[in-house]
């Protein structure tokens, strides 16, 4: 893929129908990552009104974070994030391990967590993105005996992108992954933490990808994406998208990595004082013209 410069705005608004003083606490991954197939070249986080303090900080898994506080007399917040981004080919350090019978990889995986309490808790798993009996149960047809580690996730990618429907507005940010798996419709976070909790269930590392998809100037991308990766021992991670129904995530700009949603979420926060909050989003994601 040759290197191409994107342009990102996301727009949130909160509504918080106050009458009197809020206290605001937000907490944004809306910053790019920089990362060697991806270059940050601007970026610009503006809220309004002014807030009291805000501070950015990378958080434990290398994401930037920023905490603001706003505190006074309003009924809206506003956050805009600003970025151009460049994306060239990515790097697949670690892709022989593709080629490896799964369980090989799975016993590698296995004796550098146990060296590594970070990588351990991407073997473990969290609420959103179990390890456990029932996501092995449905992962295990996919992961036969014998199975390059390729085959087998080329197998999980088609098998959820089969059985599940991309359905906006069923599901929400905290519907969990047992709702999904019987509604069998949901969004892309929900289709990420299912493969995620697959992995994590065959005894491989995973993490959540959270970022967009970049779209094209014809047909800008306008929402949030998420997507997975697995932990290849040899070095790197690799990227599936089960949403899309695809492995590899080309054209993808990474706001950030975690364990989930959780870790990573866009924007959260809470408003003291504030009644119904309501939030709206809009994002546009398409080329950058060159000057």
């Amino acid at each position: 893929m040759a290197a191409r410069r994107y342009r990102v705005v996301h727009r949130s608004r909160y509504e918080l129908g106050a009458e009197g003083a809020v206290a605001c606490r937000l907490e944004a991954h809306l910053t790019p990552r920089a990362l060697p197939h991806q270059a940050v070249e601007f970026h610009q986080l503006v809220v309004r009104p002014l807030p009291r303090s805000r501070r950015v900080e990378e958080d434990a898994f290398g994401n930037l974070c920023a905490r603001i506080e706003i505190c006074g007399s309003f009924g809206a917040i506003d956050v805009t994030a600003l970025s151009v981004v460049r994306l060239c080919e990515e790097a697949t350090g670690g892709a022989g391990d593709l080629g490896d019978d799964w369980r090989a990889v799975a016993a590698r995986t296995a004796a550098a967590a146990a060296e590594d309490p970070a990588l351990r808790a991407l073997v473990e798993g969290t609420a959103r993105a179990p390890r456990s009996g029932a996501m092995a149960d449905y992962a295990r047809g996919c992961f036969r005996e014998g199975l390059p580690l390729g085959g087998a996730l080329e197998g999980l990618v088609d098998q959820i992108r089969r059985d599940f429907t991309f359905t906006p507005g069923v599901t929400a940010a905290d519907t969990g992954l047992a709702v999904f798996c019987e509604l069998r419709r949901g969004v892309c976070q929900d289709f990420a933490h299912l493969a995620v909790a697959c992995l994590r269930s065959m005894g491989l590392a995973a993490r959540y990808a959270s970022g967009y998809v970049a779209g094209s100037a014809s047909a800008p991308a306008r929402a949030s994406h998420a997507w997975a990766s697995v932990w290849l021992p040899s070095g790197g991670w690799h990227d599936l998208d089960p949403t899309l129904g695809r492995l590899g995530a080309p054209g993808h700009i990474v706001l950030g990595y975690g364990r989930d949603y959780d870790d990573v979420a866009p924007l959260r926060g809470t408003a003291e004082g504030a009644r119904g909050v309501r939030l709206r989003t809009e994002i546009v994601v398409a080329p950058q013209e060159s000057e």
